[in-house]
């Protein structure tokens, strides 16, 4: 009964993991493997270079030795990865390479999928610790999803061992011991789903947390423990048999299979998922276009949470999800309507656009919900929309109007971009007649001398002085200036050459005077002057602010840079200058005191150096210590008398003016008393301090020693207490260092031996600066050559794999170098080329050129023929009528005849055929220009391509930027299509070549063509004239032949009248006959009947011959005409297909001259 309870509940779980109608629905799971064997990577594979020999156990204690050669993946001694796939078969496994450890498997699926199960079943001695990683962003970041080991304290310390219960957690999960024989079979199994199941969430969010993956990689961090056997050692490694990675499309909860895909060349699982519950995408990540009213979720056991559709009233395709909306709405609606249509706007499209209003006749659900509206869009407050309670438009403030469709008086410029409809017009006051204005335009209505849209610009020949309410003339001289015209502004008429001012009345700028007696130059630093340099009068130069002189080329007072700056002083110059005003003023009030004896002035300075001398002899005598009261007492005294003669010094100085530098001379003469004051109350100190010989000074000092000793021995009884304190601080400190001191030692050993075998540089080094060393470099102990190649190695050859940020950069810029000459070598071919194509392009325009000239003559050689032909065939219907006409005189008709025979045409008609087959076979012999010019086509496209390619590929040169492998691949790539670039640019130029030889035989061709023409009317011309001249015999012959019709009725008159009398004749000669006796007639009678039986005999054969005659000149003709003719006919097709020669022709002229081909 429990079995069939658990086959129900598995039943159940089952169908509601496919039934995406009651919650969420997922695909049943498959291998993601199978058809993905390429995006599988291993970052050691044994055999690939060479074969390997790799020993195992064999019975017991003992080994077999078999190799591993990968080289031929299908061989029966490889190992690759492809053999891990469950299709590889049987005895078929990956091996890696031996003692290597860590080694990495990568799966790159390029898609998210949902991870069920991954199976690995081990080969040979299982891994002691291995991690599972996953990604969800293509392999920008990974997370380690479970860790596995033989001992997870020892490989993976502060890893927990306890089953996660949060989803945040992982753990590291203890491997079984492999017993006995290390080298059997051993499988592992990760499901996520069973890794997290006492997590009391649902399975649809550890689904989505957990399972979804676009990578998968296994890291093999420890080779598993072999046995050791005596001999040869066993061989540790990574083997794996089996590797099954379950899983399915990533579809949300939303979806119960992946759809199949075209070309999918073995692949089990697609990524993309057949979207349920109005979900689309890849993987079912978001709603369907239009329904985006509620934010998308995964799907739940219980809930499918469904898309909701959008309300837009039938008038949209798509939507959009705005949070703010939703929120608006208190989480119940969030669609944004995309595209409304049917003149509908709106979040829901429950709005009628601008410009149209409600249909009343209908609803806001159907198309016809909207009509338009009659109120201009510009002009209306609401965008075009009609007010629903008056049905009027509501104009802008600047606008009016029924409609809203015109500017009020004053306003212009009707846009729906202004709020108020219109722009002021904004006429100038002085230059405008009214405020009114185009209401288009905004031109105002100006006055005379006044244009510009708002009439504030004078017209010309006037202009608006400053504070003007009017256009005033420019007055410009007519004689000493170009013109009426003037600045606007200023006034300044264009002057001409020796004339200056406003109306170039005066000299110009820089000199002053009368133009008409001359112009002087101004004598002004131009530096240091105003525009106009000097007064047009006088010549007075005219300074410029802070410079001053006759020629303004100094500074004034108050300016503390040099010409020609002339800078104003800072604030403290005038401080202090203002101070010495003051002081000069004192001494100016104090001079009165020195009477001043005229005559003596140079006794004040020696009566001055006598005082400074006098002083220096008592700073002198100040040198030694005094030996005693009386002789500083006699100092004092002398100084007494100083000072009194001092004072008669100063009492006999006369009054003197103020002398300059005086002030400085007393300042030094009272720092100088100040000085010696100082020495003496040092020396006079000195005296109390030293030993007299009454031994009181010596007193004094042992006095002053002895209180400065017992001041000494208080302060250091006073410090005992703070010493006790500071030896037992020292001695706390001591105790704290021997507790402390080991285990920072311990610690300091343990960093010191951890630095000798960690960090290991050496892979570092070889990112860096390709470094070629394959032992362990750490920051203590690195042994054996130099961690980097020594500074001056060569660089990366060409060809060679270059490792290393340093090399790749060095080879970078060699790299650079070389394009950059090749970019060179490439320009100057693009050039060649260029020249090659306007070469080619000027070829086509000559052939061109020819093909129009010979295609004229052709026609106009037609058009004769056709009207000589034509002519040719009137007079041959015109012979054929006299000759058939049987009133024709037989003596006419020899005429003609005759005429005909004697004729000569210019050439025979084998020549005249010889010259028509000439022109035909020319016809046909002349270049194709279809296909000259198809071929050109594409060979100029080609070559505006490579032209094209070209610049890229030397701007991609020079702007390749980005880190080093990515230029180095950069360069290569460039490197390569520029070499491609040459050889189809070379190409290029040569089809060019060749095209230019095709379009030069082709002018070559058609000269003999013009030639042909030529000789065709050379040999036409002739015939004219004789047909003309036929033409006008049978003219003639015409009232011949009428006349000969005449005589021949009137003979044929004759001749019945004729008859009758020889009827009569002949019977009376028969009676005569039957009378006469039978007698020989008489010789004259005999002879002239005989005579006129042969006169009669040759005029018939006479007759006959002219007839034959005539029949063969008439076929002759006949001929002639039918040849004629159809030389016209083949003349016609050539002119066809030289009309489309040219058209052609012309076609890729111009297509050459617009670079099109």
């Amino acid at each position: 009964m429990r079995i069939l309870l658990l086959l129900a509940a598995i039943a159940a779980a089952s169908q509601a993991q496919t039934d995406c109608s009651r919650g969420a629905c997922y695909p049943p799971p498959n291998d993601l493997l199978l058809g993905r064997a390429d995006r599988l990577y291993a970052s050691s594979t044994c055999g690939l270079t060479g074969s390997e020999v790799y020993c195992t156990p064999y019975e017991q204690r003992r080994m077999k030795c078999c190799p591993c050669d990968s080289r031929n993946p299908d061989g029966p001694q490889a190992h690759t990865l492809k053999d891990v796939l469950a299709t590889s078969g049987q005895d078929r496994w990956w091996q890696s390479k031996k003692e290597v450890e860590p080694v990495t498997l990568e799966l790159d699926l390029d898609n998210l999928f949902q991870l069920d199960n991954l199976v690995l079943s081990f080969k040979g001695p299982r891994p002691s610790a291995l991690v599972i990683e996953r990604t969800q962003d293509k392999g920008k970041t990974w997370q380690p999803t479970l860790f596995l080991a033989k001992d997870c304290q020892k490989s993976f310390p502060g890893i927990p061992t306890a089953t996660p219960v949060d989803l945040d957690q992982t753990y590291c999960y203890t491997l079984p011991p492999t017993e006995h024989n290390p080298y059997q079979d051993h499988t592992i199994q990760f499901s996520p789903l069973r890794q997290y199941a006492y997590v009391p969430i649902p399975n649809s969010q550890k689904i989505e947390d957990v399972s979804g993956i676009t990578g998968l990689r296994l890291k093999l961090l420890e080779l598993g423990e072999v046995p050791r056997l005596p001999g040869r050692a066993l061989s540790k490694f990574f083997a794996l048999k089996d590797m099954r990675v379950m899983g399915s499309c990533m579809c949300h909860g939303h979806a119960n299979r992946c759809l199949p895909q075209a070309y999918s060349y073995g692949i089990q699982v697609n990524p993309q998922c057949d979207c349920q519950h109005n979900t689309a995408g890849m993987n079912c990540e978001r709603c369907a276009d239009l329904y985006n009213d509620l934010p998308w979720r995964h799907a739940e056991e219980d809930n499918t949470h469904t898309c909701q559709r959008c309300e837009c009233n039938n008038h949209a395709q798509r939507c959009h999800f705005d949070q703010a909306v939703y929120e608006a709405s208190g989480r119940r609606s969030g669609g944004v309507c995309e595209g409304c249509l049917h003149h509908t706007t709106g979040p829901k499209c429950d709005r009628c656009a601008p410009g149209y209003q409600p249909n009343p006749r209908s609803q806001m659900d159907r198309p016809d919900a909207c009509t338009r509206c009659i109120c201009s869009a510009e002009g209306s407050i609401n965008g075009g929309q009609c007010d629903h309670n008056s049905e009027s438009c509501l104009c802008k403030a600047n606008v009016e109007g029924p409609r809203c469709d015109r500017c009020k008086r004053g306003y212009y410029g009707l846009s729906a971009s202004d709020p108020l409809g219109c722009s002021k017009c904004s006429c100038s006051v002085d230059g405008s007649l009214s405020d009114a204005c185009d209401p288009l335009t905004g031109q105002c209505l100006c006055r005379p001398h006044f244009h510009g849209r708002t009439c504030d610009v004078c017209s010309k020949g006037y202009w608006k002085p400053a504070l003007s309410g009017r256009c005033e003339t420019c007055g410009c001289d007519p004689t000493r200036s170009y013109g009426d015209t003037c600045d606007q502004v200023t006034g300044q008429c264009e002057c001409r050459p020796r004339f200056g001012g406003r109306t170039c009345t005066g000299c110009p700028d820089n000199s002053y005077g009368n133009p008409l007696f001359g112009c002087q130059l101004c004598k002004c630093d131009p530096e240091g002057t105003l525009p106009g340099m000097c007064d047009k009068n006088t010549g007075a130069c005219l300074c410029r602010p802070g410079v001053i002189g006759t020629r303004c080329d100094s500074c004034s007072r108050g300016r503390c840079d040099s010409f020609p700056s002339c800078e104003s002083c800072p604030s403290c110059f005038f401080t202090l200058d203002a101070q010495r005003k003051n002081f000069s003023s004192a001494v100016e009030k104090l001079s009165p005191g020195f009477p001043f004896l005229p005559g003596v002035p140079a006794d004040l300075g020696p009566r001055i150096y006598t005082m400074e001398t006098t002083l220096n002899q008592i700073k002198d005598s100040l040198v030694l210590p005094t030996i005693s009261t009386e002789q500083i007492d006699d100092a004092l005294a002398e100084l007494d008398k100083l000072r009194d003669q001092l004072d008669k010094v100063d009492a006999d100085l006369p009054p003197v003016t103020r002398t300059p530098g005086l002030d400085s001379e007393l300042d030094n003469l009272k720092a100088l008393l100040n000085r010696l004051s100082e020495e003496y109350r040092d020396k006079k100190k000195a005296l109390e301090l030293s030993p007299g010989s009454d031994n009181s000074g010596a007193f004094t000092v042992i006095k002053n020693a002895y209180d400065e000793s017992t001041d000494a021995v208080k302060k250091a009884d006073d410090t005992k207490q703070t010493l006790q304190e500071s030896t037992n601080n020292r001695d706390e400190t001591k105790d704290l260092y021997n507790k402390v001191q080991p285990a920072n030692t311990k610690d300091l050993d343990k960093l010191n031996q951890n630095m000798a075998s960690k960090p290991d540089l050496t892979p570092v080094a070889k990112q860096v600066c390709g470094s070629v060393r394959t032992e362990p470099c750490t920051p203590l102990k690195c042994e054996g050559g130099d961690l980097c190649p020594p500074e001056g190695s060569p660089p990366c050859k060409k060809g060679e794999k270059c490792v290393g940020a340093l090399p790749l950069g060095k080879k970078a810029d060699v790299d650079a170098e070389d394009v950059k000459d090749k970019l060179d070598k490439l320009t100057g071919k693009i050039t060649d080329a260029a020249e090659k194509l306007q070469d080619a392009q000027e070829a086509t325009n000559q052939v061109r050129d020819t093909a129009e000239k010979l295609s004229d003559k052709m026609k106009k050689t037609r058009d004769d023929l056709e009207g000589d032909l034509q002519e040719t065939r009137d007079v041959v219907e015109e012979l054929k009528e006299f000759l058939s006409d049987p009133g024709s005189n037989l003596t006419n008709i020899k005429e003609v005849s005759d005429w005909i025979l004697k004729t000569k045409l210019p050439q025979n008609l084998a020549a005249l055929n010889r010259k028509a087959d000439e022109l035909k076979n020319l016809a046909d012999n002349l270049p194709d220009s279809t296909s000259v010019l198809k071929d050109a086509e594409p060979l100029l496209k080609k070559a505006k391509k490579l032209l094209d390619d070209a610049k890229d590929a030397r701007d991609t040169a020079l702007g390749v930027k980005g880190d080093v492998d990515s230029l180095v691949s950069g360069l290569g790539t460039v490197e390569g299509s520029m070499t491609d670039l040459e050889e189809k640019l070379q190409e290029s130029m040569d089809k060019i070549e060749n095209l230019t030889n095709t379009l030069t035989t082709a002018n070559d061709a058609l000269t003999p063509a013009e030639k042909t023409l030529d000789d065709i009317t050379t040999v036409i011309t002739p015939l004219k004239p004789q047909l003309d001249e036929l033409k006008k015999l049978l003219d003639n012959a015409r009232p011949k032949a009428k006349e000969a019709q005449d005589n021949a009725d009137q003979a044929v008159d004759e001749a019945d009248d004729g008859m009758e009398d020889l009827s009569t004749l002949e019977d009376q000669l028969g009676r005569l006959k039957d009378k006469a006796p039978t007698s020989p007639l008489p010789g004259d009678v005999e002879d002239r009947l005989k005579k006129l039986k042969d006169d009669a005999g040759v005029l018939v054969d006479t007759t006959d011959n002219m007839m034959n005659s005539l029949e063969g000149k008439a076929d002759t003709l006949r001929t002639l005409q039918d040849e004629i003719l159809q030389k016209s006919l083949n003349l016609e097709g050539l002119d066809a297909k030289v009309k489309e020669l040219l058209a052609d022709l012309r076609l890729h002229g111009t297509n050459h001259r617009e670079c099109k081909g």
